[in-house]
């Protein structure tokens, strides 16, 4: 019955139209390729640069275009560091692989590939033909490797006479190299690059980064499917932007000047190391600061690690009888003395427990205290400067600059060290006043003799005298405000007592120069070494001597440091005679006339006998009669 019913049904179907089958067909066709045609449509019209730029992206191969870094003046525009343009070469083997030397025939194996390029490359990079050619062949290990880089820092005349051959395969990477024309004079203050990257490791170079580096740039080019670049297809997309020039005070005739005779006093004391700062007086601008042992920045891969940091700003140590010039300001600022009053110096002045002493036994002297400043008395200093309160003394120490950042901003600066004066033990608060017990380096030194010859105002000391853009617009860099110390008379006493102590009756005789008058001061301190991160010692002997001359009108400071001699050890035989150098180098380049006149009368020793029981005189009863 129901197959019956299945049959009836089928009877009743009409039979099947082929043309609404093929319309139907035609209709579904039509759909599709409307769908098709829509697609293409947003494609190419709405989504065409999205597109096109993703596609660009798939082929695009980016390279970067380095900036040269900005170069590094003296103050005369005498370059001190530059940049200048380098290539790094590289390879694709299988581009090379095609390469058919046209000199030879074609038959010969060895004209087709990587040996005849490498016989015609080789030459010019200096480099061995063998060692080029297995750089240039297909590594059987890494078949697929399309990049091989076969020589860095190559001149863009080297790579000019490379790109004439037109071999194929051969691309470079623009790199840049520094170059330092005055070599080891300046090199640990100008400082260094690391000749991978030129990322600054010291000096000038560190100090200025921001300013010298510049901005990098690129370049995007188009990648064939076979790996090789598409001719014509590189454009800038990001230009690069060299750095700005640095202009410093240094004069570099002066630092080679003073590096020299530096160098030959170190030598001959067999000492570690050496200083010297050239400093402005009127402006704190650093003309000189070479330090020896020093570096090429050059060859730094030959570098000891120990020069690398510029010690003028680097290394502190305990000044000893330069400092006295801070006491005596203090003392005369605050009218505890005059530069007549009398002192009375034993051979041993009991303190603290102590009994201290001065570098050489001495019967009991009676001086003055410009004599005490003369003579460099340990003891006469301590007697003076107990009369000033110990926070009293601190201030003026710190107003001086000791302890504090010099404002420079160098890399390393080692800022010395100067307790409260609330910490200082029984011992301490008379070493202190003849210096030792705290430290400085050669810069904040040097600035302490710069505020006496400035009438009494520091003026914080200056490297950076202007930066130069690409454009060529010069900014000067900023003028520090001075900071008064001590009174403009206070000063002028103090740098005529100063002055006794290249006369007949000082300790700087060789300091000496003909026809000038040369105010200044020696110094041997005891040299504290660091033995370990939390123990040290005293070893050896800190030998300086800091001056100006004319002392009536001065214009430099020369401040002269020698460290751990092995040959003597007073500041005034071993320093002064390369403040005499230097100093007579800076009169004569300025063209400064000899002084001309006679320093005004300044007693060394009291015009009559002291006597403990007067109350004017400096001395040991006294001393104890007031509770010192």
């Amino acid at each position: 019955m129901a197959s019956a019913a299945r049959a009836t049904r089928a009877a009743r179907r009409p039979p099947a139209n082929p043309r609404r089958r093929a319309r139907a067909l035609m209709i579904g066709t039509l759909v599709v390729f409307s769908v098709f045609a829509a697609q293409l449509f947003r494609v190419q019209a709405f989504d065409a640069s999205a597109t096109r730029k993703d596609a660009s992206a798939k082929r695009a191969v980016g390279s970067t275009i380095p900036a040269m870094r900005g170069r590094i003046l003296d103050t005369n525009g005498v370059v001190l560091a530059s940049s200048v343009e380098r290539f790094t070469v590289n390879a694709d083997p299988k581009a090379l692989a095609t390469y058919l030397k046209t000199a030879k025939t074609e038959g010969d194996p060895n004209a087709y590939g990587a040996q005849p390029a490498a016989a015609q490359v080789a030459p010019l990079l200096g480099m061995p033909v063998d060692q080029v050619t297995r750089l240039f062949s297909i590594d059987p290990k890494r078949p697929e490797n399309r990049y091989v880089q076969i020589a860095k820092d190559v001149t863009p005349q080297t790579w000019g006479q490379i790109k004439t051959l037109g071999i194929p395969g051969l691309s470079v990477d623009r790199t840049a190299a520094r170059q330092y024309p005055t070599g080891f004079a300046g090199g640990a203050l100008v400082g260094y690059v690391l000749p991978a990257d030129q990322a600054p490791g010291d000096g000038v170079e560190l100090l200025m980064n921001n300013t010298l580096k510049g901005t990098t740039g690129k370049i995007v080019g188009e990648m064939a499917a076979n790996g090789a670049l598409i001719p014509g297809s590189q454009t800038v997309d990001q230009p690069a932007v060299n750095g700005s020039d640095v202009t410093l005070t240094l004069d570099s005739d002066l630092q080679f000047f003073a590096e020299n005779a530096l160098a030959q006093q170190v030598i001959n004391t067999d000492a570690e190391s050496g200083t010297v700062v050239v400093m402005e007086v009127a402006t704190g601008k650093i003309r000189a600061c070479p330090t020896y042992p020093s570096v090429d920045p050059n060859d730094i891969g030959k570098a000891v690690k120990a020069n690398l940091a510029n010690r003028c700003f680097g290394e502190s140590f305990e000044p000893g009888s330069t400092g006295k010039a801070m006491t005596m300001a203090a003392a005369l600022e605050t009218n505890a003395v005059t530069a007549s009053t009398g002192v009375i110096v034993p051979n041993r002045l009991p303190r603290a427990g102590e009994l201290f002493k001065d570098n050489e036994d001495h019967p009991i002297q009676n001086l003055t205290a410009a004599g005490v400043i003369a003579k460099s008395s340990n003891i006469g200093t301590m007697l003076i400067g107990e009369r000033v309160p110990p926070a009293t003394m601190e201030s003026f120490y710190r107003k001086f600059g000791i302890a504090s950042p010099t404002g420079v901003g160098f890399a390393g600066e080692n800022h010395g060290l100067l307790a409260p004066s609330a910490t200082w033990g029984k011992a301490q608060r008379y070493t202190v006043l003849f210096g030792q017990g705290y430290s400085l380096n050669a810069i904040q030194a040097a600035g302490v003799f710069q505020t006496i010859a400035n009438g009494g105002v520091r003026m914080p000391p200056t490297l950076i005298e202007s930066t130069t853009d690409a454009a060529g617009q010069v900014t000067a860099a900023p003028v520090p405000q001075g900071i008064r110390v001590v009174s403009t008379q206070t000063a002028a006493t103090l740098s005529r007592m100063l002055e006794e102590v290249t006369g007949p009756n000082g300790t700087a005789r060789a300091a000496r120069i003909t026809g000038y008058r040369v105010a200044g001061k020696t110094g041997t301190a005891d040299r504290y070494v660091q033995t370990s991160k939390n123990s040290g010692g005293y070893q050896g002997f800190t030998a300086s001597f800091i001056g100006y001359a004319p002392a009536d009108k001065p214009k430099y400071i020369v401040a002269v440091f020698i460290q751990a001699p092995k040959q003597g050890m007073f500041g005034g035989q071993l320093a002064g005679p390369v403040f005499h150098q230097v100093m007579t180098y800076l009169l004569q380049k300025d063209g400064i006339a000899p002084t001309g006149v006679s320093a005004p009368p300044m007693a060394v020793f009291p015009d009559r006998p002291l006597s403990e029981d007067d109350p004017k005189v400096l001395s040991d009863k006294q001393a104890k009669l007031l509770g010192f």
